[in-house]
């Protein structure tokens, strides 16, 4: 029967053949956007019809388009742009418009609270150590333990993801409008979307890149509710092509804009360091080495260090304590992660007991390290830089006191955008010499 095998290397070779017709702009889009469009099918309850027969009719213009015409890649790029934008800003602006007429329906607890945040700033008043009972945060259900949801009494999000609502709410007052933090986000996905169109790679792989953050509900469907993600990821995907665009200065500010948004973005902060290395060992520039370490520091320095010296215990409660299990009224055990198991497993007696995530995280995280250093050591190339990343994600959330959601769909998607990076060199001749940033 030697005759029905297959011959040597004839399934590895069909397993590559399928992996390429799958990442294909037209696969992303289709099974992507698809399942955007479910979504948006799912919730004609509180959207319409109008939003999803629009987003189908894009989505299959789009996917006509690829299909008859085999160039004009650069009219294609801007055709899923402008789907990416509608998919992802259109229901977020439905939410916007309605809030003032139907009041809350899908509003995360996080955003409301980063709204009575932000008129405390305008104030004067502190935002940590504050009780937030009498916020209309305190309108929205809460289930997972017993009593009020403990975040009434902790603001964990770091002090720029409230400063950064600052200037809309400042103009939305001028002009007499209502003030929602999502306007917010829609900036951050317009940023998001310039971003990856500023990455040096073919129309071809950055089509690939909207579809999986703007065309998929992976972001998008908590973007709606006015989870604060893609703040992050949108300075993340900035850091990276300017990165790639051999401006290393505005790369480092732009992920030290990301670490002081949100914490998830610290486990790209070694592996920056390390192409910063590469570039002092290739170039000898102290210069550019010493202000891309300040560029990277400088955000967070401007925006925390003045809330944590006007009261120092507070803002360690509230942003460390809180999400870590230091306090007794710590954020819950939940999610998907190692320490929901253990609670299933009755290892952990009560969601609000104490569990060392920082020793597990730790643990997971050094290894992950190590070989991803080896590899950008080898070879600097964005792919590579954004799978120590999203490896280092995945172990940094999994081990976490709770793994939500929204950050499984963070991962996923990162994960998601490793084929569409490919091997872009990060030291190429190109990347070593600064170049303007045109598509």
């Amino acid at each position: 029967m030697a005759g029905d095998l297959p011959p040597p290397g004839g399934r590895a070779a069909s397993l590559a053949r399928a992996a390429a017709r799958l990442t294909t702009p037209w696969t992303y889009l289709g099974i992507l956007g698809s399942l955007q469009l479910a979504v948006l099918w799912m919730l004609r309850g509180h959207f319409g019809v109008w939003l999803p027969i629009l987003a189908a009719a894009g989505l299959i213009a789009v996917l006509a388009f690829i299909t008859v015409s085999r160039e004009r890649w650069r009219l294609k790029l801007w055709s899923v742009a402008a789907l990416s934008a509608f998919t992802a800003i259109g229901p977020a602006l439905f939410e916007i418009i309605e809030r003032p007429r139907v009041g809350l329906t899908v509003e995360h607890d996080g955003m409301l609270q980063v709204e009575s945040a932000i008129d405390r700033v305008l104030h004067g008043l502190p935002i940590y150590g504050v009780d937030w009972a009498g916020t209309p945060m305190a309108s929205v259900p809460w289930g997972l333990t017993n009593g009020p949801n403990p975040a009434l009494h902790h603001l964990a999000y770091l002090p720029l993801t409230v400063l950064a609502g600052v200037p809309l709410r400042l103009l939305t007052d001028a002009l007499g409008l209502p003030f929602d933090y999502r306007l917010v986000l829609v900036g951050f996905v317009l940023l998001g979307l310039l971003a990856i169109a500023a990455l040096p790679l073919s129309a071809q792989r950055r089509i690939m890149l909207m579809t999986v953050l703007f065309v998929s509900p992976l972001i998008t469907l908590y973007l709606w509710s006015g989870r604060n993600d893609i703040e992050f990821l949108a300075m993340l995907l900035l850091s990276l092509a300017l990165l790639a665009r051999g401006r290393p200065i505005l790369s480092a500010g732009a992920l030290g804009i990301a670490v002081a948004l949100k914490p998830f973005a610290w486990p790209a902060v070694p592996l920056l360091l390390i192409v910063l290395m590469l570039r002092w060992r290739d170039r000898h520039d102290r210069r550019e080495l010493a202000v891309s370490l300040l560029s990277l520091i400088a955000p967070s320095a401007i925006t925390i260090l003045p809330f944590f010296f006007a009261n120092p215990h507070a803002f360690y409660t509230d942003v460390v304590l809180y999400t870590s299990g230091g306090v007794p009224d710590a954020y819950p055990i939940e999610g998907y992660g190692f320490a929901e198991l253990l609670y299933n497993a009755r290892v952990i007696a009560s969601r609000s007991d104490a569990f060392p995530s920082a020793l597990f995280q730790l643990a997971a995280m050094s290894p992950i390290l190590w070989l991803a250093g080896r590899a950008l050591l080898r070879r600097a190339t964005a792919r590579r830089w954004m799978a120590g990343y999203t490896s280092l994600l995945l172990a940094f959330c999994f081990f976490a006191r709770f793994f939500n959601d929204n950050y499984v769909a963070v991962v996923i998607a990162l994960a998601l955008c490793l084929p569409p990076l490919a091997t872009t060199n990060l030291m190429s001749p190109a990347a070593l010499q600064p170049r303007r940033l045109a598509a």
